[in-house]
């Protein structure tokens, strides 16, 4: 068992890149964990990385959103308490939460006005609860069985617990957001394959992730805050992203990187992007 993480060789599986089926070179050495590149078209992946029944275990932990973006600062009341509110990491949320809302509204050419808004990742439901508010039409999907009960039963969000793939989804949204979500998913690929199986032809495909071109990844390496081989494993730049998205029928229309927009705020090492369904020849 390793010291650090508790977790042993028999709780990882050795994988290959989703785009080119082969194994990566060693990048990291983080036992029991490797942090690997596709010696083809770059794209950076965890290998081994932990198996799903393991990787379960964390998402369902009670505490696993605890610290993070959400500080913890989650309430399991509806009317959270004024320090919850106050606190730095929910006023980063609602910041984020804001300048992504305003940027589906620039990409989409006005205001929501009744849309259908998917969000895989759903977390804790804070953002689709925004959304919302906002007058969209709401669905989501959640891995976590703690994040899907509070979106469901403390906000009273229409919120499928599980992956992807097995949500009873009409397809047709009009928005599909993926707020850190991709770098979780087995496999990105199928991922965006199902995505854009979701969102209409005329719809828009949004989302988030660190990057591992972005200068904290590149000076910090193994001490690189975002790198949690047992979760994120899979690390994109915006050219690998380009090219997971179009393999799947999305092309990537913008990538946010500046930490000063809303959408973006206060992240170094972060992108948001924008993705349009590319039309069926």
């Amino acid at each position: 068992m390793d010291e650090r993480t508790g977790w042993t060789a028999e709780d990882t599986e050795d994988v290959v890149c989703c785009l080119c089926r082969v194994p990566g070179t060693l990048v990291h050495d983080v036992a029991p964990f490797g942090v690997v590149r596709c010696p083809q078209c770059e794209l950076v992946f965890t290998s081994p990385r932990l198996r799903p029944e393991a990787l379960q275990r964390i998402y369902d932990d009670a505490g696993y959103f605890e610290g993070g973006v959400y500080g913890s600062a989650v309430s399991t009341d509806a009317a959270p308490s004024i320090e919850t509110r106050l606190s730095p990491a929910m006023l980063l949320q609602r910041t984020w939460t804001a300048g992504r809302l305003a940027l589906i509204d620039r990409e989409r050419g006005g205001p929501a006005a009744g849309g259908r808004l998917l969000e895989v990742g759903a977390g804790y439901g804070l953002f689709l609860a925004a959304a919302r508010e906002a007058g969209w039409t709401t669905s989501g999907v959640e891995l976590s069985r703690t994040g899907a009960k509070h979106a469901q039963d403390t906000l009273g969000l229409d919120v499928f617990c599980g992956q992807l793939e097995e949500a009873p989804l009409t397809p047709g949204s009009d928005v599909v957001c993926a707020w850190d979500t991709v770098e979780h998913v087995p496999d990105p690929l199928s991922f965006w394959r199902t995505v854009r199986a979701q969102v209409a032809d005329d719809g828009v495909v949004l989302f988030s992730t660190p990057y591992v071109s972005s200068l904290p990844a590149r000076l910090l390496g193994t001490r690189w805050w975002t790198l949690k081989p047992t979760e994120h494993i899979w690390h994109f730049t915006p050219r690998t992203h380009a090219l997971l998205l179009a393999r799947a029928g999305l092309a990537l229309t913008r990538v946010v990187r500046n930490p000063l927009a809303p959408a973006n705020a206060g992240r170094l090492d972060s992108l948001v992007g924008v993705a349009r369904p590319i039309p069926d020849a």
